[in-house]
């Protein structure tokens, strides 16, 4: 994909800003069969706004680290990293990523957002065990109702611990989680932007099944029990995108796009005058 091309699809999807960096991976999982996006998008531009983002990757699956979705930071090759790239995911499997997220600019800091889009749940026929337990299973996958999500501001040692702060309420299923969603890394109703030369983490967890966490503790535990063989032969992917924007040139920039004051607090509508008496 050329430069141009880049921004043409960048202006589509945030329509945000003209100076927004845009790069993009897939989750890809599966119970018994990998469902994978051809031309999946994933590169990093460098702006006229000297804007750079590179991400790193750490992910692991019952406790196993996962090399194909694992690498340090660098811009994203379009097509091939994939944050999550399951196949044959088992009732009771759990697992977790660490996405860092590193800004460079001669300007300023940067916000930063994670959207998700294009959420894909397919059933991929329908074998027996399946059949019985849904009996119109080929209409549609029931994966992305059934395997649950986790997320949070992560200190970058891939561990959920007490204190770090949720990304979303959770845990969800991905049809609640992942779909069309938008989440502030860092904006101006979140926080302080990145500065230069800084990077930001999160971490995200998966169950197949039924994903318990315990804030208080920071416990983290998958029911295997809570996915039965409706799911069988199903297949989930998503897009993941991560935008970036200047602070010096959007100092009230809002992942949502929601309007704030000088002081990062939501405008609020003028009240109409009371009438004298």
């Amino acid at each position: 994909m050329d430069e141009a091309g880049g921004l043409k699809r960048m202006s589509t999807i945030t329509n945000i800003s003209f100076r927004a960096l845009l790069v993009a991976g897939v989750f890809a999982l599966a119970l018994t069969a990998l469902f994978m996006r051809a031309a999946a998008p994933g590169i990093t531009f460098a702006l006229e706004s000297d804007l750079n983002l590179t991400i790193g990757s750490n992910a692991f699956r019952n406790g196993i680290p996962v090399p194909g979705s694992t690498w340090t930071l660098k811009d994203l090759v379009p097509g091939t990293d994939k944050f999550f790239n399951l196949a044959n995911v088992m009732p009771g499997d759990s697992g977790k990523a660490t996405i860092s997220m590193h800004v460079e600019s001669r300007q300023s800091g940067a916000w930063l957002c994670l959207d998700f889009s294009s959420l894909q749940s397919d059933d991929n026929g329908v074998n027996e065990p399946e059949e019985d337990a849904d009996p119109n299973g080929a209409a549609s996958g029931e994966l992305a109702n059934e395997m649950e999500f986790f997320a949070w501001r992560d200190d970058g040692d891939d561990d959920f611990e007490a204190g770090e702060a949720p990304l979303f309420d959770g845990p969800q299923s991905a049809s609640e989680a992942l779909n069309e969603k938008t989440y502030a890394v860092a904006d101006a109703l979140s926080g302080s932007p990145v500065e230069t030369g800084g990077t930001r983490a999160i971490g995200i967890a998966w169950c197949a099944g039924n994903l318990e966490v315990n804030l208080g503790t920071a416990q983290l535990s998958c029911d295997a029990g809570a996915l039965g063989n409706e799911a069988q032969t199903d297949s989930l992917s998503v897009d993941v995108s991560i935008r970036a924007a200047l602070e010096r040139e959007q100092p009230t920039f809002t992942c949502s796009g929601e309007v704030v004051d000088g002081r990062g607090r939501p405008e609020r509508p003028e009240r109409p005058e009371r009438p004298t008496r």
